[in-house]
């Protein structure tokens, strides 16, 4: 009966004309709250031109977390306006003190760009920008308020045409970039709609559950600081139950989804079921990396190796090598990153692979995928005469192995010393050329082993040169790090950074010789540009000149700029087979010519290059008909098992749609049951 009661005392007065009349107000994009101004500003900023194409779903969702951060930013503005103004302080008081703050904003805006300035001053110049934003946005409210005071409407028939016209007004604003994104933005092959309606309806789901979640964190946090008492310091401890609580909850569902995603590590394709038979591979009979525990990636990449057969009808050339492909999956069997290194070096001992000209060390991405036309380019180029090494770090996308950067880094630098150890007992004209390759994540882990030396660590480790295409911008050697680099560590001409592979091609042959590092971003990759910084400084690529693929019409606004490019991340690694692209985050277009220009490999004729260019092409789409196989007789069968053109058979199939997991889980499972020997 008392909950009763409380609920008639909540609704007590709400009548249909009460809650329409509240509906209406809150609906007023300018005054509906002292945070609106700046809500629709960030709402239609957020339809603005950026780097990638967007579905309506993904616009709405930048709608949406624009608008939860403009609202977050008010909230912490009013707080502390609030401290110097009461509600019920007449107009002008409450004026005078937004106008107070709104300049202390201002001052703090107008801090001088200074060269090389620190993350600390630019975000002293944004927060005051936005300060300001937020307090001319309160003024407006409160203008709006006292208007409706002075002049009321006798009918809600006025107050309804101002926030219907307003809305309208906003969605036109809206419609009109949104319009203009479109026509700027390249096309991509794969259609990617993205209409006003289901983007503001997005958008409003989004902002929605932000503040359902903000509302529940608060009513727990109340609930907590109840229970605890109302001393200072109980308050506090409720405070930081509740944020355990939050925190705990949010690490778990995090986990539990990653570790769904994850699974997908141990899934059998049918077109990548059959183990490989040439003791040249991991996987094979005689391989300590067996077949199963190569994970969905390394399977792959095993089975697509080329064959001289391949290679010379490409080439149109006679007398190419096997090559040799060395994968250690992320389910091996020891955990530690130096007993992974050790089965991998024991591989490239095991298949012959320091005999070869070119030994190429490869860091996968987060789930383990290696760029296949990296790896057949320089397999075509150096007719066979090469081994591609590669230890997998985690199983999930990069996106959610960022805490796995440490871990790929430590394996990838335990394996380049390992190989220099080995290669030291080699006269020097009988050891191999020692490449590096990582793509976007996998850039990230290589680069970082040698990120505090330079040009030094190359030689410390042995490293002759490195490929690094969608570097991200994190990493301590992308556009961002190489530009605090100093000349001692990087000198002049030893590394270049190229938008696309004309630009590398018009060096000359000795500027192209010098170069240890090459590395491959496009202007409009947004992985190669995105940082936390972005939601507070404005970056230079959107200074000047714009590059290649960046919009004209680019504009950066704080935190919303931040959030677009976040979300242009995630799109910019959508690809379709066969059809390869210079753009964003797809580099199979540019990888043929940066591989052979890049790495120095032996002589090819530009007709060569054609043709490694189209074989890459047809070489994927077939790898993508065997990955869509539902059974593996009706995929196309990899170069590696085409005799004389008839298929051949391969090695053990794996039996299942699901591999078993990790050998250390497995080995658990079998330890049960009453030990052998004596029990103490």
């Amino acid at each position: 009966m008392g909950s009763i009661a409380t609920l008639k005392n909540v609704t007590k007065g709400l009548t249909g004309a009460v809650i329409a009349k509240r509906a209406i107000d809150w609906a007023n994009p300018v005054t509906g709250a002292a945070s609106a101004p700046l809500e629709t500003m960030a709402f239609v900023d957020s339809f603005g031109p950026s780097l990638m194409p967007h579905s309506s779903m993904h616009q709405g969702a930048i709608a949406g977390m624009s608008v939860l951060a403009a609202r977050g930013v008010t909230a912490i503005v009013e707080g502390a306006t609030g401290t110097i103004v009461n509600d019920g302080d007449p107009l002008s008081h409450r004026l005078l003190m937004r106008t107070f703050v709104g300049g202390v904003g201002y001052s703090f805006e107008q801090l001088p760009v200074r060269d090389g300035e620190t993350l600390a001053r630019s975000g002293a110049r944004t927060a005051g920008r936005v300060v300001k934003s937020a307090s001319i946005g309160g003024a407006i409210f409160d203008l709006g308020n006292a208007a409706r005071d002075r002049y009321p409407a006798s009918s809600m028939v006025r107050p309804a045409l101002m926030s219907v016209a307003a809305l309208a007004g906003v969605l036109l604003w809206s419609r009109d970039r949104l319009e203009k994104r479109k026509a700027e933005q390249q096309r991509w092959p794969i259609p990617q709609p993205n209409e006003l309606a289901p983007a503001v309806a997005t958008g409003f789901a989004v902002a929605s559950v932000g503040m359902a979640g903000t509302r529940a964190f608060q009513a727990t946090r109340g609930a907590w600081m109840n229970y605890f008492g109302d001393t200072p310091s109980r308050r506090l401890l409720g405070r930081a139950v509740n944020t355990a609580m939050w925190a705990g909850g949010l690490t778990s569902l995090y986990n539990t989804g990653v570790g769904y995603i994850g699974r997908g590590n141990e899934r059998v394709e049918a077109g990548y079921s059959v183990a490989p038979t040439s003791p040249l591979m991991s996987g094979s009979p005689g391989s300590i990396s067996s077949f199963a525990d190569l994970g969905q990636q390394g399977r792959r990449f095993v089975t697509d190796v080329l064959t001289p057969e391949y290679i010379d009808e490409t080439m149109d050339e006679q007398g190419a090598e096997h090559p040799i492909r060395v994968f250690i999956g992320y389910n091996s069997e020891p955990l530690y990153p130096s007993g992974r290194a050790e089965m991998a070096l024991d591989e490239l001992e095991r298949t012959g692979a320091f005999e070869r000209d070119y030994l190429l060390l490869v860091s996968p991405t987060g789930t383990g995928w290696i760029d296949q036309t990296m790896i057949e380019s320089a397999e075509l180029f150096t007719r066979g005469n090469i081994a591609s090494v590669c230890i997998q770090y985690g199983k999930f996308p990069s996106f959610l192995s960022l805490q796995k950067v440490a871990l790929g880094r430590s394996q990838f630098r335990l394996l380049l010393w390992g190989v220099k150890q080995r290669l030291s007992g080699r006269p020097p004209a009988e050891r191999p050329k020692v490449l590096v390759f990582g793509e976007s994540l996998g850039a990230w882990t290589s680069s970082d082993v040698v990120m505090h030396n330079g040009m030094a660590g190359f030689d410390h480790y042995g490293i002759d040169k490195a490929l690094w295409a969608g570097l991200p911008w994190m990493a301590k050697w992308s556009k961002s790090g190489m530009g605090r680099g100093s000349s001692e560590l990087v000198p002049a001409g030893t590394v270049g950074v190229f938008d696309q592979p004309e630009q590398l091609m018009d060096l000359t042959a000795e500027e192209r010789s010098a170069l240890r590092v090459v590395i491959l971003d496009h202007d409009n990759d947004p992985i190669a540009v995105m940082g936390p910084d972005l939601l507070i400084r404005e970056p230079e690529w959107l200074k000047g000149e714009r590059g290649r693929g960046v919009p004209d019409d680019m504009d950066w606004t704080p935190i919303v700029t931040g959030i677009q490019v976040m979300i242009d991340a995630a799109n910019a690694m959508v690809t379709v087979p066969g059809h390869f692209g210079s753009f964003g985050h797809d580099y199979r277009k540019d990888m043929a010519r940066m591989v052979y220009f890049g790495l120095d490999l032996p002589s090819s004729t530009e007709e060569q290059v054609v043709a490694v260019e189209e074989a890459l092409i047809a070489l994927e789409l077939d790898r993508a008909e065997r990955i869509s196989a539902a059974k593996e007789e009706q995929a196309p069968a990899p170069p590696s098992r085409v005799v004389a053109g008839e298929r051949i058979a391969g090695g053990v199939p794996l039996a299942g749609d699901r591999t078993s997991g990790a050998q250390w889980l497995r080995s658990l499972a079998k330890t049960t049951g009453t030990p052998e020997g004596d029990v103490q």
